[in-house]
């Protein structure tokens, strides 16, 4: 019992996983893994001088088994004088609302619901029971399915305020000072069943392999893990270097050139999973690297949504990944001496005099204001726009107008234009109308100019 505990606090204080004073929330199903680690935090309490809640999430997925492990959990809270919060999850409701399977649903769901249980009760840390025999389940799952370097690197130690204090100690272990101590602890009945490939690696594989290869087998793949994950750190900040550096940010985008994945041919996908993990926090999968090499050898124009509203688009010789904003719909009537807000940008107009300005600066344009009224409109453009940009006599398009200044098919769509008397006399941020322009015959004048 003594060497189990003290295994667990040399893991905890070198891995830094609990300061004194913190409120820690322990995520609690009642079995033993959960009961274990909420044994052990309830007896060093006072050393690390720590409030301790736990929370439990009935799935409704196994009948009267649920509402029992229910009812354990809170007598065994109780018993211990622990705070428990308890939720009842519509798993299935929900597995079928997004398409997930049931395991994934009931995992989004408790993940959602602690989340908002910690900004509102302010926990700094939850505490999950995955312990050692845990992690080499999961690596040799992920290798027999295959993986990345990354799925071999087994169960995290933390991620962000999520920390896993007894992942250095195997099921036995707990088993074991459970039986010594006469604590008792919930059986999920499904755990026994081999029908889940996780189940059968678990009760029949692995202690096969314990018994004939190697009987220290969790540690042993826990020390590759480990060093695997050591090697994963220091590619991923030699990667985010090489990122800040030669992928250019562009407002809300992002601008790759094809030769720079070229340089990473022999990694690719771990270049990729860390551009987006690291500026979209997005997750990313196999299907996702396959899905943009393609795009990168495809003609240009062409685009893909990976999800979470990032769009991939093909430019030129560069690839640009994008946050898709909502597009910008209706419009906005102001006059002269007024300002008006469309989206992200503001557009302010006002009459000034000629003499009073310096020559046109970045920031705005100056625009002859004979001929129009002092009624403006500012919106989205749209097909079938017709503008006639300074410097050409003709009319154009806008959207050959976008496309002959070079304006990327991903920007398009909420750019805005400033109209008077039902026609463009500025394409906000990029040119002014040949029919306005300010000549030596011009008397009056508006200053145009958007934040």
């Amino acid at each position: 019992m003594k060497k189990t505990e003290e295994k667990i606090i040399r893991f905890i204080e070198s891995n830094k996983l609990i300061e004194k004073g913190e409120r820690i929330l322990v995520a609690f199903s009642g079995g033993g893994d959960s009961v274990f680690a909420l044994h052990f935090l309830k007896k060093f309490q006072k050393k690390y001088k720590i409030e301790i809640s736990a929370v439990h999430f009935n799935h409704q997925l196994r009948g009267d088994e649920s509402e029992t492990d229910e009812q354990f959990s809170e007598q065994f809270c109780q018993k211990l004088g622990v705070e428990l919060f308890i939720f009842k999850l519509d798993v299935k409701k929900f597995a079928k609302d997004k398409k997930l399977s049931l395991e994934e649903a009931a995992r989004k769901l408790r993940y959602q619901y602690i989340e908002n249980l910690c900004k509102i009760k302010l926990f700094d840390k939850v505490v999950t029971a995955h312990n050692l025999s845990d992690n080499t389940e999961t690596v040799l799952l992920n290798l027999l399915s295959g993986t990345s370097a990354s799925g071999l690197g087994g169960i995290p130690i933390r991620r962000q305020r999520i920390i896993r204090p007894i992942l250095c100690v195997t099921k036995m272990e707990i088993l074991n000072y459970l039986d010594k101590c006469r604590i008792i602890y919930r059986v999920d009945s499904s755990n026994i069943s081999d029908d889940f490939k996780r189940n059968y690696l678990r009760n029949r594989i692995l202690p096969l392999l314990r018994e004939k290869i190697n009987p220290l087998l969790d540690e042993a793949v826990f020390r590759t893990t480990s060093n695997l994950k050591s090697q994963l750190s220091f590619n991923k900040k030699a990667l985010e270097y090489f990122i800040d550096n030669f992928v250019q940010k562009k407002e809300n985008a992002f601008e790759m050139r094809l030769n720079i994945i070229k340089v990473f041919e022999e990694i690719p996908g771990g270049f990729l999973k860390v551009f987006l993990e690291k500026n979209f926090d997005y997750e990313f999968k196999h299907d996702d690297f396959v899905s943009i090499n393609s795009l990168a050898k495809n003609q240009k124009g062409k685009k893909i949504n990976l999800g979470s509203g990032i769009t991939v688009y093909k430019e030129q010789e560069l690839l640009r990944f994008q946050k898709e904003e909502k597009e910008i719909a209706g419009e906005v009537e102001l006059t002269a001496g007024s300002k008006a807000k469309l989206g992200n940008v503001v557009v302010s107009i006002k009459e000034t005099k000629l003499e009073a300005d310096p020559a046109k600066k970045k920031n705005y344009e100056l625009i002859s204001a004979d001929g129009l009224n002092d009624k403006f409109l500012l919106r989205a453009w749209k097909h079938g726009d017709l503008f006639k940009p300074l410097g050409f006599k003709g009319t154009k398009k806008m959207s050959d107008f976008l496309t002959d200044i070079k304006i990327p098919s991903s920007e398009r769509k909420n750019q805005l234009v400033l109209l008077n008397r039902n026609k463009i006399i500025w394409v906000v941020g990029l040119r002014i109308s040949n029919e306005v322009k300010i000549t030596n015959k011009t008397k009056r004048v508006y200053k145009l100019w958007t934040k």
